[in-house]
């Protein structure tokens, strides 16, 4: 049968991102026959054309592009203005839907269920939400619900939140975990230490992910300006970039960290390509978040031995054995983020157990096999209504 997924944000390749392409990738292409639905152009495209799976562009008008295609924001005339901007788009998706048979459309987030949800409901398409992030939209996630046919949680912690706010759904709320392929991040291989002029003895801390507000950059950074205080020989890295609109965040983030870019002890490379050699350069991955779904890095990073600090987000419950595979702390907590990172500096052959642990805690949950498995499983389900 085939599948129409529909990603949101093809100019990035973050999390979500790279998730959907490696499902696309390993899936049983027979089975599911995917075929990619987004709204423009971009590395996201790009990568799916380069693995043989067919792309079809259907822009949305300009003022639904700005605001992501979604009816999140604004009073009840700006959406309800955007809700009529976007009935001619919903009956061109309903078409496309027709045309090439699809049997269910994957929405990759809430923006895409509200975007595409009237017109896979027009085209009598069930449409399936995979719910990556635990942020609570009140009415809107209710409506996103309606016009799913099916959820599923990417951690049990964002399945369990989205219940209980949403009991009358709960049934239709599910589970499907999320997997990396873990040989890459297993094997030995380079680092990134020399193209960035770090010495063999540092201590590297690491955040990888957007430079947002929501991943916690900002924190990252302030943490590492007390670090670095303390421990002259520690290293900091953020590898990711901004999006459009949060080019004012890193800017102002970026100059805070000034004192330390400018000795040649923070580093921020942009978006980072080889991610088991990023792993393979870091002693601690740090992840700050004030929001998650999972924490796909805490996954990758512990694959390569590398233990996290990461906030009590969505997916902590699954990635994190608090003092075990590392570290768990509360949101927007900057003094409990450094105790634990100062803890970890301090302590390599604590780093050494809590690393090892790690991997075979990734070994042991986060396959690429079992999350293309239950992705799979809950298309079909969905299939079935």
């Amino acid at each position: 049968m085939t599948i129409a997924f529909y990603q949101s944000s093809p100019q990035h390749l973050y999390g979500g991102q790279l998730d959907l392409l490696r499902y696309l990738q390993a899936c049983d292409r027979v089975l599911v026959g995917p075929l990619v639905v987004t709204p423009a152009a971009g590395p996201f495209v790009d990568r799916c054309r380069e693995i043989d799976v067919p792309v079809v562009l259907l822009p949305l008008p300009a003022e639904l592009a700005r605001t992501g295609g979604v009816l999140l924001e604004g009073n009840a005339l700006q959406r309800a203005r955007q809700a009529i901007l976007l009935l001619p788009w919903s009956l061109r998706l309903r078409g496309h839907l027709r045309k090439i048979g699809a049997r269910v459309l994957y929405a990759n987030n809430r923006r895409a269920v509200l975007t595409t949800g009237p017109g896979a409901r027009l085209a009598g398409v069930p449409v399936f939400w995979h719910i990556k992030q635990d942020v609570d939209r009140g009415r809107m996630d209710a409506l996103a619900l309606r016009l799913a046919t099916y959820a599923a949680g990417c951690s049990h912690d964002v399945q369990t939140a989205f219940q209980r706010r949403h009991p009358a759904f709960a049934a239709g709320i599910g589970y499907v975990p999320n997997g990396i392929p873990l040989a890459p991040f297993l094997a030995p291989g380079p680092t990134l230490r020399a193209a960035l002029n770090i010495p063999p003895e540092a201590t590297v801390i690491g955040l990888a992910g957007s430079i947002t507000l929501r991943k916690g950059v900002d924190l990252f950074v302030e943490a590492a300006l007390r670090l670095a205080e303390r421990h002259p020989l520690t290293h900091f890295i953020v590898a990711g970039d901004a999006p459009d609109d949060y080019a004012w965040f890193k800017e102002e983030t970026l100059a805070k960290a000034q004192p330390l870019i400018a000795c040649g002890r923070f580093h921020s490379p942009g978006y980072v390509a080889d991610m088991p050699a990023l792993y393979r350069t870091l002693d601690i991955l740090a992840l700050p978040s004030r929001a998650e779904g999972f924490g796909l890095v805490v996954a990758e990073a512990g694959a390569a031995a590398v233990p996290c600090v990461r906030t009590a987000t969505g997916g902590c419950t699954e990635t994190t054995v608090e003092g075990e595979t590392g570290y768990v702390v509360p949101v927007d907590d900057l003094q409990a983020l450094v105790d634990r990172l100062d803890r970890l500096v301090a302590n390599p052959e604590l780093r050494r157990r809590l690393g090892a642990a790690a991997r075979d805690h990734a070994l042991a949950h986060f396959s690429e096999d079992r999350f293309v498995t239950a992705l799979t499983a809950a298309l079909l389900r969905t299939a079935d209504g």
